[in-house]
């Protein structure tokens, strides 16, 4: 005889709980599962160690210059340097002949010097001045080193000479067509290198150019015209 509580073959299971079985065609979902229990990680390629001393030097370098700057920054807060002042004191000029596109002459300059700051003292390296007609080149002089302490000032000489040196037809017609005027004019230029010391401390030495503009001399005497003129720096 046949058991009546199993059942039949081909009919659908009842729900012991009373609830109704799901639809014809309905899909349960299941959890993935990686079919893979220990996956594999790849493992990063070891590193060169000489790249990586290379970019902690620079780092480090870099931070050193960093830190350097900041403190130069702090230092130029606190002492502020400021440029010498130069002035012509006086130019004069004698033996002046110019014929044939040959010129012989002498000048002769008083250069004052002031150093305005009230911490550093500035030293001069080499020094070498230069005397032109307008921006055309006539002559050249060294000047010797010197140190100038804080709030100072002092005069430098400086002479130049040319002895029957050539020069441009039309720069020799000018200089002659002032002289017959009265008035000839000259600019003088300064080249310096120079730094700047704080006790112990001395500053980076950096190029100084100093211009004399159109410093006016007269053709009877050949002294300066005028009193002391002041002269640009950068």
């Amino acid at each position: 005889m046949q058991d009546s509580s199993r059942p039949v073959t081909g009919y659908p299971v009842q729900n012991l709980n009373g609830c109704a079985p799901p639809p014809t065609g309905y899909a349960y979902s299941y959890a993935h599962v990686n079919p893979n229990p220990h996956p594999y990680y790849p493992t990063p390629p070891p590193q060169d160690p000489r790249s990586t001393f290379l970019r902690r030097l620079l780092s480090a370098i870099a931070v050193v210059l960093i830190i350097f700057g900041f403190i130069l920054f702090i230092i130029w807060i606190v002492l502020r340097p400021q440029l010498p002042d130069f002035s012509i004191q006086s130019l004069s000029l004698s033996n002046f002949n110019a014929a044939n596109q040959r010129v012989n002459a002498t000048w002769n300059a008083q250069i004052q010097v002031s150093n305005p700051n009230k911490k550093l003292s500035i030293s001069y390296g080499e020094v070498v001045s230069s005397v032109f007609h307008k921006d055309y080149f006539l002559s050249e002089t060294r000047i010797g080193p010197f140190v100038q302490r804080t709030r100072s000032a002092g005069a430098v000489g400086a002479s130049y000479s040319m002895v029957d040196s050539f020069v441009d037809g039309d720069v020799m017609d000018e200089m002659n067509e002032e002289r017959r005027a009265g008035e000839m004019k000259f600019s003088l230029k300064v080249s310096a290198d120079v730094a700047f010391r704080y006790g112990g401390w001395r500053g980076r030495r950096r190029f100084l150019t100093v211009w004399c503009d159109d410093v006016a001399v007269t053709a009877s005497s050949g002294k300066m015209i005028g009193g002391p003129q002041r002269c640009k720096v950068y």
